[in-house]
């Protein structure tokens, strides 16, 4: 019975350490939380030195200048990071959450082992920037689907993805890249839509798309180099959606003095 209770209290101990030390770390831990399952980001690789420890719904939109508590800069400086409960934690290779993007939904020793990719030798260790922590979408379902569920193909996410947000197939040399995103870095089909929606190469793209398809339907004709160069700019400066350039092709001359079929 005494080592029964010397137990229970030395568990009891440990449970309000770790606690304590989440506190100290930076976490902002209440009674609700505590129990939503945190991420633990840390200086050195072995889940060793300073750490930060973050919650569902905690961002951070630009590390430079936030710091560990020893003072050593949080910027290109994780590299190991502890995973509890049903998080995931997306990092981004620059700010304001853009840049090459990575998925961690289980404990991650050492940073080292995650190559970015497109790199033969650039790896995630000391490379964060932006990070966000959300809860999980089903611990590692895409990575160890249940027995008899079969593995989500990540070329047919892409491809869906691109037709859907660009009207067209990812050429080869993207359907490559993103496949291996999928594969080594963890990404999930809303991440590849982000990444497509916060890349302005794409952003100009699919705000093209949407004014090639506007002219087809109001005037019936492909747009011009003018109208395309005017109406992409709206789109992507003011927001306006393909109605709105439907709208504004209907109050034209042109759409007014077009013959009535």
């Amino acid at each position: 019975m005494k080592t029964r209770l010397l137990v229970v209290l030395f568990a009891l101990l440990t449970t309000t350490q770790a606690d304590s030390a989440g506190d100290r770390q930076g976490g902002r831990e209440d009674g609700n939380r505590r129990y939503g399952g945190r991420v633990i980001v840390y200086e050195k690789v072995g889940f060793r030195g300073d750490a930060l420890v973050l919650y569902p719904g905690d961002d951070i939109e630009n590390m430079s200048g936030v710091t560990f508590e020893n003072g050593a800069r949080l910027n290109d400086g994780i590299s190991s990071i502890r995973i509890e409960g049903d998080v995931e934690l997306i990092a981004y290779a620059d700010g304001r959450f853009r840049g090459d993007a990575l998925r961690v939904a289980e404990n991650t020793r050492d940073l080292t082992g995650r190559p970015v990719v497109g790199s033969v030798s650039l790896t995630w260790n000391d490379r964060i920037s932006s990070l966000r922590v959300e809860r999980s979408r089903g611990r590692d379902r895409d990575r160890d689907p249940s027995p008899g569920r079969p593995r989500p193909d990540p070329e047919k996410i892409i491809k869906a993805t691109f037709n859907d947000y660009l009207g067209r197939e990812p050429r080869p040399d993207e359907l490559r890249d993103f496949r291996s995103r999928f594969i080594d870095q963890g990404w999930t089909e809303a991440m590849l839509r982000e990444h497509l929606r916060g890349e302005k190469v794409y952003r100009t793209e699919a705000a093209e798309m949407i004014v090639r398809r506007a002219y087809l339907d109001v005037l019936g004709r492909e747009v011009d180099p003018s109208g395309l160069r005017q109406f992409t700019s709206v789109v992507l400066r003011r927001g306006w959606t393909e109605s709105d350039v439907r709208d504004e092709l209907r109050r034209s001359a042109e759409y007014r003095n077009k013959p009535k079929k």
